[in-house]
């Protein structure tokens, strides 16, 4: 309440501020290409050096201008500069001014009849008018490459990453840095986090389809007017805004994943229109992405430098659903103030079918060399839901500018309704077979002398504990009998699994203000203030049952469901990348209706294993049950100086205030009792930023900026308890004493804009680290469970990253022939980091990839538009112990994509998609080397065509 009353007296302030700054002749317009606005334009008063650049409306706002009749020249990237003149004793709006493209080239290059051509031209003028250090892409440039999701179209980005899931796009990484130390924003929004196992602030994207968005902002180096919570940076999603005049883009397309062996549909539509008087605008676009995926997996469970004791086989398949919708209309009453509403909504419904197999070498019985195989039958739907949206307006009163906004976000993660709408959950069966035959050359024993368990643990040798995933003879031939082939009869039900999760975050409303003065052509100020309610409701428990033989009898053999058991799907083609055979030995499986029923039917003969449980009523799952209320408040002021034509300087301070309360549970152990328990934390954020632009040509920028930046600890880790996640062996503590994490940025840059719609640039970045967060992890022993992960997150000492950036985009305009109509888009990130943690040891930073690497080639003519894209991230620890061989690794990452079309007429475009052309294996791995791998994983190739009509 406090807060909210405080950003009641900055409106009234701000309000106050504006009456008393003086008014003077104002020219006001609005630039574009025909259909969409040109953010970035130069409107320039002819003869002089005084001008202003576009907004991202394409709307502009000249101020003290002289009375009596001037000229404006406007000039844009890739168009023809255009005069217009004004008498500002009779008229001082000129209405729409459109450009068009400056040379034959250029329209041979790009799509005539798209309703966003051009938007390269665009996003580049935006890049190189800004004050911040950015990189922009537009719709064009995303509609060029398949990637279907808001996380996939940054990939391409210099300096910009992701992690993935199942093969998608999800989570967005700046310079290498975690996720979560990035901002990710809709319109400008913060959007609230929701997802299945991650509890930081990082929002996954793979619910937003691309085909809603109009631009992407990079932002590297904040300015004032930027929420600053992201140390190494911010990513910002532009949707799709109301059009000039009217447009319909329509398009389809249908394909096929080869892992899955199952098709792929969608389709999107846009359509917008302006009034006839050009004062309301509307656009309405909507999209559906239907796939079926497959992904082989194998999993070594390992203790430390022992071996590995569980092997696990992982077969997927599933389909992914993704809808979105975006709504935009704006209605300008006069030239001066006009309001907006934005509305988007995205979901992403993933239902999985999951067969996993574990080989138990840690049930390994030296007398008989045998152990025990686990079938688990897994089967769920996960469910992401997004709705938001805003009302804002902009008003223009004399030499100054105001625009408001009030938003409000929510974002869901749920289970569908799988094994039953009131047991959702992910849902699991197991069954096992002891007195499987092993070879006896792949088990070691350790000895309690050797510092194991005695003789009752087994583990893996394997090689002393390397594995070659290369050789799969001997990654998989630790079985004796070289026919060996799971066998229903005497597979015996072991237990029945409930994992439930509900995630619900809310932005409950998100209010701004900002307010530009323009006092000559020489110094503007901006000022401003945003307020964010937001609260996170967080619901786990996992749940086992047993067979309750006391009442129900024996317990059953998976042969007894005869009438519900199938040969695995996908079985014959399992890891055949590797030229495996260890599908051979998969026995029948469960089917869907199979498993489902399973629960219906043997509900009363199952009882829970309340010791295997972790619910909160055993003092289990403490660390995913619990509530965030949060409000943040922030304040900036900033001012732009014009030193002369070449040299601008932007200088200013932003505060944010950050109140978090978090309501959770601890377990006393002594008295056997769950306990409620609230912590509060506050904080002010303090971030001032100075940024220098030297342009000693019209092309060329070098840029400078010296910023602060924060990020807030993860929800995670600042709840009470801790959560042991039985099916990956791993216990993930928090730490309710985190401090925010805060960064001093330098950077500069030199880049060159070609004539021709292109740019070539070349910069350092250094950061200055205090307090980073990062998860200590070792294993031991929880609740009978040996070998478990533990991991607590703990602020290290201070740390820095510094890197190199590289970049071109060009068009070989100046070969001859046909030479001319190929280009090239080339960027590189080189970077190192170093924290020391409380221990001593020093480590990368946590997430910290070393190396990050893009490469196009393109060729366009005509109508006609090919692009192969390549794309490299380097490995980085995402988990530090005391000794490199226990820090766990996301291994280096390369696809290959390439897409197609071909524009038939004014209005037709057929087109083609291929993505992961090289079907290189997704690698966790302990140790900086890829030879004692944790998790292994193929998506294989999936590949599209299609339909455009766009009118």
């Amino acid at each position: 309440m406090n807060n909210f009353k405080l950003l009641l007296s900055s409106l009234f302030v701000l309000f106050t501020c504006s009456a008393a700054l003086g008014q003077g002749a104002t020219i006001v317009g609005i630039v574009n290409d025909g259909n969409y606005p040109l953010p970035g334009a130069s409107v320039m008063l002819s003869g002089t050096t005084k001008g202003v650049n576009t907004d991202f409306d394409g709307n502009f706002v000249l101020s003290n201008v002289k009375k009596g009749e001037v000229t404006l020249e406007i000039s844009y990237i890739g168009f023809e500069t255009k005069r217009v003149s004004i008498n500002t004793n009779v008229k001082k709006n000129v209405g729409v001014i459109t450009l068009v493209s400056s040379n034959q080239n250029l329209e041979e290059v790009i799509i005539t009849s798209s309703g966003r051509r051009n938007s390269e031209a665009r996003a580049l003028s935006i890049q190189k008018k800004s004050m911040s250090i950015m990189n922009v892409i537009a719709a064009d440039g995303i509609g060029k490459l398949p990637d279907r999701n808001a996380a996939e179209t940054v990939q391409r980005i210099q300096g910009l990453s992701i992690e993935r899931d199942q093969g998608e796009g999800r989570f967005v990484s700046v310079r290498g840095l975690p996720p979560f130390w990035a901002s990710t924003t809709i319109n400008g929004n913060r959007i609230p986090t929701a997802e299945e196992e991650t509890t930081s602030r990082a929002t996954a994207f793979d619910f937003f389809p691309s085909d809603l968005i109009s631009y992407v902002q990079a932002a590297k180096a904040y300015t004032p007017d930027m929420e600053a919570d992201g140390i190494g940076g911010g990513v910002n999603f532009i949707t799709q805004t109301a059009p000039a005049k009217r447009v319909l883009n329509v398009n389809v397309g249908g394909g096929y994943n080869e892992k899955s062996g199952a098709p792929i549909y969608n389709a999107s539509l846009t359509y917008g229109n302006r009034s006839k008087d050009g004062k309301f605008g509307f656009i309405v676009n909507g999209s559906y992405w239907n796939r079926n995926w497959g992904t082989d997996n194998f999993e070594a469970r390992r203790k430390g430098d022992e071996g590995v004791f569980r092997m696990e086989l992982r077969d997927y398949n599933g389909v992914r659903i993704t809808k979105g919708l975006n709504g935009a209309m704006e209605y300008n009453f006069t030239p001066e103030h006009k309001m907006h509403f934005r509305g988007v909504y995205g979901t992403l419904s993933d239902t999985e079918t999951h067969y996993k197999h574990r080989v138990r070498f840690d049930k390994f019985d030296s007398g008989t060399n045998t152990a025990r195989v686990e079938l688990q039958n897994i089967y769920n739907e996960l469910i992401t839901e997004m709705i938001g949206g805003e009302i804002g307006g902009r008003h223009i009163t004399g030499n100054g500018k105001f625009d408001w906004s009030i938003a409000n976000y929510n974002n869901e993660f749920r289970y569908g309704g799988i094994p039953t709408e009131q047991d959702k959950s992910y849902y699991v069966v197991k069954f096992k077979q002891d007195g499987v035959g092993m070879k006896p050359e792949y088990i070691q024993n350790r000895p309690e002398a050797a510092g194991g368990a005695g003789d009752d643990r087994a583990y893996w040798k394997a090689d002393g504990g390397l594995l070659d995933y290369n050789d799969t003879d001997a990654l998989f031939g630790f079985f004796s009998d070289p026919s060996f082939k799971m066998d229903a009869s005497q597979m015996s039900f072991a237990d029945l699994e409930l994992y439930k999760i509900s995630i619900i975050e809310r932005d409950n409303i998100v209010a701004s203000l900002n307010y530009e003065h323009t006092f000559n052509n020489n110094f503007k100020i901006k000022v401003g203030t945003k307020f964010r309610d937001k609260d996170r409701r967080a619901k786990f428990e996992d749940v086992y049952y047993g067979w309750d033989e006391a009442n129900a009898g024996t317990t059953p053999n998976l042969s007894d469901y005869s009438k519900n058991i199938i040969e695995q799907p996908g079985r014959t083609d399992f890891l055949n990348e590797m030229g495996s055979n260890i599908q051979s030995t998969f026995g029948p499986v469960l089917s869907e209706q199979g498993m489902v029923n399973f629960w219906k039917n043997n509900k009363n003969n199952l009882s829970v294993l309340e010791g295997d449980s972790e619910i909160l009523q055993n003092g289990g799952g403490l660390g995913r049950n619990f509530n965030v209320d949060e409000t943040h408040l922030s304040f900036y002021g900033m001012g732009i100086l014009k030193l002369s034509d070449q040299f601008t300087v932007l200088g200013g301070l932003r505060a944010t205030k950050t109140e978090t309360e978090v309501n959770g549970y601890v377990w006393d152990a002594d008295q056997s009792q769950l306990n409620a328990v609230r912590n509060v934390k506050d904080y002010w954020a303090v971030l001032p930023m100075l940024h220098v632009k030297y342009s000693p040509k019209t092309d060329l920028n070098i840029r400078f900026a010296a910023t602060r930046s924060f990020s807030r600890p993860n929800f995670g880790d600042i709840a009470p308890g801790g959560t042991f996640i039985s099916f990956d062996n791993e216990f993930k503590g928090g730490n309710p004493n985190l401090n925010p994490t805060f960064s001093w940025n330098f950077d500069l840059l030199g880049e060159y804009y070609f004539k021709n719609v292109g740019v070539i640039n070349a910069g350092i970045f250094y950061k200055s680290i205090t307090d980073p967060v990062f998860n200590d992890t070792y294993q031991g022993t929880y609740n009978g469970n040996t070998g478990v992960e533990f991991s607590t997150p703990v602020n290290g000492a201070d740390a820095w990253i510094g890197g190199i950036e590289l970049g071109i985009n060009k068009r070989f305009d100046f070969l001859p022939g046909f030479l001319q109509y190929f280009g090239t888009q080339l960027n590189a990130t080189f970077m190192d980091s170093e924290m020391t943690k409380p221990s001593g040891r020093k480590v990368s930073i946590a997430y910290q990839a070393n190396t990050l690497f893009n490469a196009q080639l393109f060729f366009e003519k005509g109508g006609f538009n090919t692009r192969l894209a390549y794309n490299h991230k380097g490995s980085y620890a995402i988990g530090f112990g005391e000794r490199d061989i226990d820090d766990i690794y996301y291994g280096k990452y390369n696809t290959l994509d390439f897409s197609a079309s071909y524009q038939i007429g004014k209005n037709w475009t057929i087109f083609t998609d291929v993505n992961n052309l090289l079907n290189n294996p997704l690698i966790y791995h302990y140790g900086k080397t890829e030879d004692r791998p944790k998790q292994v994983e193929f998506y294989g190739i999936k590949g599209s065509i299609g339909v455009k009509y766009n009118l």
